[in-house]
């Protein structure tokens, strides 16, 4: 890893704010009262350039475009803190660098990657504190985060009455959107397993909250922007939404504000010094805002988590803090078709999916709820000595607060210690959002729900477990942070069923740009709306660090699908987007090593897609196998060998809820 910040200028300014008649803390009304500052921040190619303002009355805003174009109009911004009046500012100071490095992914969309922007801080200094505004231009985007700290250096809590910030759409945009609706009748509870639908920015309500992440299309452009957050997780502060304020009906103006969910007590007390998660806006055009990892990127040259004791632990010990010991790989995972009942059956089912798993040459075997109904201790360690001696890991579900005493931290620890001394490798901690748990305390993405993420991803570091989120929030970075966070729920995935091909194209284009989302895709179509070959290509297009295999077992023992799901990666080297459009189709390539997976999947109309295999390395004969829908069946696909290279194109016929994929393998 590298990473090289160069510090371009320093300027320190001053500044007084002038009430004339008004009282004090009033608003100055006059027409045409000067700006107090423009600032201009501009990516390193130029097409981005985000612009922030404080006018005469001291009121900041923000506006971002690309190209000339307008992609994010005067957008309101700032914190509102009890403990002093921001309203009230001077500028102290302003700041600007460029920051570029590199690192390397143990997952991710790639292997490799390298950031690039030039970054300007503005620092305004009220009575006792100084606000920062952060803002960052990237070529694939921009990203802004505010700091709060006190003028004397001290640190405390402060009150957050309101965070300002605004994404004001422009326009005629055409937007896909996650709404939040409560997941159970019972309370306000949200795992980001809703579907991101159609809508237009002209027609938005104030009573509607929108998850992130959200994307938008510039009216009359190819331009597009998807919006979201990143670095939540240790930040101190809670997840946030949009929604529009009740008085700007009409205008395209969204508010970042608290989740709707949660039980948010003493949810406005934030510790300072303080810094904000950054706000991410991936723009550009649509194969610039897939392939992008920007909200990764953000991190810098992120170190991995260290305990604080990491300089008194033996060299031994601070191996583990390299996560080398972080193994990626395919799961099987049998409770979409066996359920809560079957999965301590240690001694037949669980025992065949073992040898599945090391028949395939996947890595894991996930054990669901019910793991440990009951459970025969000797019977167990039987078993992960067995799975073990095949060379397969063991991952066990948790309850993030029922099997933790609801969110109680020695309880936590005296949990992991007792599954590690099982040889248990990994767990999927399910229902952050708080559901079936009476009498917490928090949950969702209140500010301790946040910080409880953080506890688990810290404890299960310390015992070298990887770590697979279920009924959680969306990703925000933080497997820059904590490498063994491999996959991630918080999204509508099979565990319904009944999945619509129009519901999983769109989170393609939005949920699947920010992070790694278990799907668990089957081949068979649990419901009417998928085929075999969109299961199939969701397998290739998905990124995940332990994709979950969910099917039964003889499925993937089968003729036609063995090869591939024994060749299918986990590991990427690149991701290329293809092509696509939301609620339409979607198409991309993955390669790992010198082989390529070509995939494409259909919504509700049957279309053709033209493939142009430019991206082949040139002068390399491949032999692709292809996997196309049956015609005569939605539960099969059709298997054919071509030979092909960089000069040539296909052209694909997808039918309503159809699939395909291409594996590539080079001649030798």
């Amino acid at each position: 890893m590298k990473k090289t910040i160069v510090s371009i200028c320093s300027l320190a300014l001053a500044a007084v704010f002038t009430f004339g008649a008004a009282g004090c803390g009033e608003k100055v009304q006059t027409e045409g009262l000067a700006d107090r500052g423009n600032w201009a921040v501009s990516s390193p190619d130029g097409s981005i350039v985000a612009s922030v303002k404080m006018d005469g009355n001291g009121e900041l805003s923000y506006s971002v475009q690309k190209n000339g174009t307008s992609v994010v109009e005067g957008s309101a911004l700032g914190m509102d803190i009890a403990e002093d009046d921001f309203d009230l500012t001077t500028i102290h100071a302003v700041n600007t660098r460029k920051v570029e490095g590199s690192y390397e992914n143990k997952s991710g969309k790639s292997s490799a990657v390298k950031y690039e922007c030039n970054e300007t801080t503005i620092t305004l200094k009220g009575w006792d504190f100084y606000l920062d505004i952060v803002m960052r231009a990237y070529d694939e985007g921009y990203a802004f985060r505010y700091g709060v700290r006190a003028v004397d250096g001290s640190s405390g809590t402060m009150t957050v009455r309101e965070e300002k910030t605004e994404f004001v759409l422009p326009s005629g945009s055409s937007v896909w959107a996650q709404q939040y609706v409560s997941s159970s009748t019972e309370g306000n509870y949200f795992s980001y397993e809703e579907s991101y639908d159609y809508r237009s920015s002209d027609n938005l309500r104030p009573d509607v909250y929108f998850a992130f992440p959200l994307l938008y299309q510039v009216k009359g452009t190819d331009i597009y922007s998807l919006v979201t957050e990143s670095e939540l997780v240790g930040s101190g502060f809670y997840g946030s939404f949009l929604t529009m304020p009740s008085d700007k009906q009409g205008t395209g103006a969204l508010q970042t504000v608290h989740s709707p969910a949660g039980i948010k007590v003493n949810d406005n007390q934030v510790e300072y010094p303080f810094e904000s998660p950054w706000h991410v806006g991936i723009t550009g055009d649509m194969k610039t805002v897939q392939e992008s990892e920007l909200v990764e990127k953000v991190y810098d040259d992120q170190q991995y988590w260290r305990p604080d004791n990491y300089e008194q632990l033996s060299p031994e010990e601070q191996q583990t803090y390299n996560y080398d010991w972080v193994d990626t790989g395919l799961t099987t995972f049998n409770w979409l078709h066996y359920g809560n009942e079957q999965q301590s059956d240690y001694s037949g089912l669980q025992r065949g999916y073992v040898d599945l798993a090391a028949s395939m040459g996947w890595t894991y075997t996930l054990l669901d709820a019910g793991w440990n109904e009951n459970l025969d201790e000797d019977v167990f360690l039987s078993f992960v000595e067995y799975a073990h001696g095949k060379g397969i890991k063991v991952i066990v579900w948790a309850s993030a607060y029922g099997t933790f005493a609801k969110g109680n931290y020695d309880n936590l620890c005296v949990k992991l210690d007792l599954y590690k001394s099982y040889g248990i490798d990994g767990v999927k901690v399910d229902f952050f959002d708080g559901q079936y748990v009476d009498g917490l305390k928090f949950q969702g993405e209140d500010i301790d729900s946040i910080r409880w993420y953080e506890t688990i991803y810290q404890e299960t570091a310390k015992r070298q477990m990887i770590v697979i989120p279920h009924g959680c929030n969306k990703p925000t970075g933080e497997r820059r942070k904590y490498p063994h966070v491999l996959s991630r729920e918080g999204i509508y995935g099979n565990e319904f069923h009944n999945v619509s091909s129009s519901v999983t194209i769109n989170e393609l284009f939005t949920r699947c740009v920010i992070g790694p989302s278990d799907f668990t895709p089957v081949v068979h179509p649990l419901g009417d709306f998928l085929t075999a070959g969109h299961q199939m290509a969701l397998a290739v297009l998905i990124e995940s660090g332990v994709p979950a295999m969910a099917d039964y077992a003889d499925v993937y023992y089968s003729e036609t699908y063995n090869a591939f799901y024994k060749a299918l990666p986990s590991l990427r080297d690149e991701t290329v987007f293809l092509g696509g459009e939301p609620d339409v189709y979607y198409c991309a390539a993955v390669r790992s090593g010198d082989e390529w997976f070509v995939a494409g999947c259909n919504a509700l109309i049957a279309t053709e897609v033209e493939v142009d295999f430019s991206f082949l390395e040139e002068g390399v004969t491949y032999t692709a196998t292809v996997y196309n829908n049956d015609p005569e069946s939605a539960d099969d696909v059709v298997v054919t060998q071509e030979t092909l290279d960089s000069s040539q194109n296909r052209k694909i016929s997808l039918s309503q809820h159809g699939g395909f994929v291409y594996h590539l393998v080079p001649q030798k």
